[in-house]
């Protein structure tokens, strides 16, 4: 029994510059005495694709992409509505801000109006790192979330 293999393109081009008397032309080869005429990328013994169905794998890709479209637009939508607080350590300073980063508003008590200009300068900054932070990890909670939800392996969620 003789052994059929699959050919690519390249590989039957090879074969034919190498062997040219052996095979007539790049898209006939001689199988048990005779000649078969191929397609590039097809196999000739199966008459297949030995690489499988592309298309279809093409065909969930798309649709994989058009899920994380929808559903990226609506976590964008959520944490664009979600507000997070940011406090000082001491709690004299409070800022929000959305799940985007956007600000929303501050809150500065007497107690850290007293403490001065600069002092107050860096309770405000501790706040809005605070409200900073917490949105987003959020975000990155949420992106994990999408990734798990459309089967994406652990680590190509945006982490």
């Amino acid at each position: 029994m003789a052994s059929i293999a699959c050919m690519s393109t390249h590989a039957l081009r090879l074969a034919s510059s190498r062997r040219s008397n052996e095979l007539r032309s790049s898209s006939a080869v001689a199988v048990k005495g005779r000649s078969k005429s191929i397609r590039p990328g097809v196999c000739f013994a199966t008459g297949k694709n030995p690489f499988g169905d592309m298309g279809a794998m093409f065909e969930q890709v798309k649709k994989a992409q058009q899920i994380v479209q929808v559903e990226a637009v609506k976590v964008q939508k959520e944490l664009a509505e979600t507000e997070f607080d940011g406090y000082d350590p001491e709690e004299l300073v409070k800022v929000v801000l959305t799940g985007n980063q956007e600000p929303r508003s501050t809150e500065i008590t007497e107690e850290a109006m007293e403490k001065g200009a600069e002092e107050l300068g860096n309770l405000l900054t501790l706040a809005y790192k605070d409200a900073h932070s917490k949105s987003t990890q959020a975000m990155k909670d949420r992106m994990k979330e999408l990734a798990a939800k459309v089967g994406l392996p652990p680590g190509m969620g945006g982490q």
